[in-house]
């Protein structure tokens, strides 16, 4: 089996992954800090951590496309945010 066997593979949809959203202060001016768990074989195989400071531009639009890419390629997430849940857009099941 070669490498390009792997790519004609139809991909499987991700698994259902874990959603934190801890609504807290930030330290330095912080808008978010975003902490993705991404997965192998259904293995851990890396841990990155984001920073969302609020002086960016367009803060709300950058973190909902880390999220919503994150989420839709199979990572876990865990959100520390400024703002409320619920003005995210971000709401329970």
């Amino acid at each position: 089996m070669s490498w390009l066997d792997d790519l004609r593979k139809p991909k499987e949809e991700p698994s259902t992954r874990e959603f934190f959203y801890s609504h807290d202060r930030l330290a330095n001016q912080y808008f978010a800090v975003i902490r993705l768990t991404w997965y192998l074989d259904g293995k851990v195989c890396a841990v990155t951590e984001s920073s969302i400071a609020t002086y960016d531009k367009d803060v709300v639009a950058e973190f909902t496309s880390i999220l919503n890419n994150a989420l839709k390629l199979g990572a876990d997430a865990s959100v520390v945010c400024i703002e409320e849940a619920q003005a995210l857009g971000i709401y329970e099941k």
